[in-house]
Formats: C-alpha cells, structure tokens, sequence
C-alpha cells in the first residue's frame, strides 16, 4: 500500500461572481484559507463544481490555486468529463501547472461498460506522466467501480482510488483487492475516518473540511496518535458537522460557512441558489450550538 497523500485534503470550493462567472480572487481567497490548516487540496471535484466547468474554467481553477500555494501543499485535480479528450485537454495542462496527481470519476451521463472504462482511463494515464487516481462516486456517477474493476485499472497504470461510496464494506474490498500493491486508498468522506483509517486510508477527502478544517485534521490527528477514545468522540462531532452541511446543498451551505468565519468565498454557481437569510442564521446558531464558531 503507498501513502503519497497523507492528512487532510478538503475538496476545495470553486468561487463564482453573483451571475457566475470564475471568480478568481475569492477562489484564491479559500485556498489562502486552507492552505496552512491541512495537507492537501483536491480541486475541480464535486464541491468544486467540476460538472459545471468548462475545461477552459477548469484550467482557471487550476492557476488560481496553485498560484496561491506555491507548492507548499500537494494538489489533486481533478478532470473528470463526458468524454476522454476534454479530460485529457485539462490533464495536461494541470500537470504543467504542477499538479501533484490527476484524479478522474468515470465518464458519467451513459453507463458505460468496463471495456470503455479501461479505455478512458488507459488514454488518460498515457496522457501525463503525473499519477492518475479512480474516484469512485456511485451517487453521482450513477455506477460504480469494483473491486474487479480496479484491479484492471490498475494493471494500466491507475496508482490510487478515492472511495466516495459511503460504505465500509466496499471500501474494505477494494483494499482486500489491492492492499498487498503500489497502490494509495483515500477515503471521500468524513462520515468514515475511523474505520477507513483502521483499514488503511491515511489520505482523508472531507466536505467538512472546506470550511471547518481544525475539527478534520484534529480526528486524523487523534487517529495517527492512537487516541481512539478522542477519535470516536470527534468522529461523532464529523458526523453532526456533516448533517448540518446538508441542511440544503452543501456546496451552498459550505459558502455560507466560510463567509460566517470571515473568507470572501464568492457564490456558488447556479442552479445551486446562495441559503436565504434565514438558513443562515439557523446555520450560524447550530454552529454555535456545536462549539465550532
């Protein structure tokens, strides 16, 4: 099992104007937030609103964020696209960016069969010299990778999964499947840092972190000491953050999150709608409730 990537690695907000054009400095604004409190950025992915860029935008994202970390942390793109050119186009440049590592979900929209995914991915690997990570999101892909699958994946030259299925167990296979191999397993979500750690994630991709980091890299922290009577304990405080990040669409809540705590992190971008004031105050008084501002 390799561990490139260690620690906390929020799936960073991409921040839009009110009639949603890139907005470049307030996205610099979150990864100046960010880049001192964890270990890790992965951008352009679900929270960053990669399904509603243009490989054009993708690419803007890509110069804003690594302009504003200066290599101080790694950072993972992600270029995930309904066809293999698009994803290769922004594959490319990100590695001339300097991109530590290339992430991809599967071409999504069509189900496709495990012929046209190893092919997607074959074509991608070839592209960049950089590594190439599967991200597994059933959810929102509409299938999912297995274990099977992975393992062919690998055998072209895919290095690492990031596991957004939300269960244990299929992460469990995955390991079982590749664990003994040169292979790197993160896990994408908050909702399991425990357990995914105990079965060998050292790489954590959490919403919450996007605007609560401190809490994140304190469970992962308590983990890698061997606290697990702290790690339990913030695991369940994960969990409550995590309930109340979904009280409407997370990437909206998120934004929300972020202005609460002082970071100009723009709007996001319609058809997601910025939460009413209401929401916001309800936001703000739970936050509060739970000690985290």
């Amino acid at each position: 099992m390799r561990y490139r990537f260690k620690g906390v690695i929020p799936p960073m907000l991409t921040a839009f104007t009110e009639d949603g054009a890139f907005d470049k400095e307030s996205t610099r604004n979150i990864a100046h937030f960010l880049k001192d409190k964890v270990q890790g950025l992965f951008i352009c992915g679900t929270y960053g609103s990669g399904p509603l860029l243009e490989a054009e935008e993708k690419k803007m994202v890509i110069d804003a964020v690594m302009e504003e970390v200066e290599g101080r942390i790694p950072v993972i793109a992600h270029v995930g696209s309904t066809y293999t050119s698009a994803a290769i186009d922004v594959a490319k440049f990100a590695e001339r960016a300097g991109i530590s590592a290339i992430a991809s979900v599967s071409p999504y929209y069509y189900t496709h069969n495990e012929s046209d995914i190893i092919s997607y991915f074959a074509k991608l690997v070839d592209s960049v010299s950089v590594p190439v990570y599967v991200y597994n999101n059933p959810k929102t892909v509409g299938y999912s990778i297995s274990p099977s699958l992975l393992e062919k994946l690998y055998d072209i030259g895919v290095q690492g999964l990031k596991d957004s299925s939300f269960s244990l167990v299929t992460f469990f296979e995955f390991v079982d499947a590749l664990g003994d191999k040169d292979f790197e397993f993160i896990i994408g979500t908050e909702a399991l840092i425990v357990g995914a750690y105990v079965l060998g994630a050292r790489g954590i991709i959490s919403g919450v972190a996007n605007a609560l980091p401190e809490f994140i890299v304190d469970l992962y922290n308590a983990c890698e000491s061997g606290d697990m009577e702290k790690a339990s304990r913030l695991q369940l405080l994960a969990l409550r953050l995590r309930k109340l990040l979904h009280i409407s669409s997370s990437i909206s809540v998120t934004h929300s999150v972020l202005k609460l705590r002082g970071v100009n992190a723009g709007f996001p971008r319609h058809p997601f709608t910025p939460l009413s004031h209401d929401k916001e105050k309800l936001l703000e008084r739970e936050l509060k409730k739970l000690g985290v501002l």
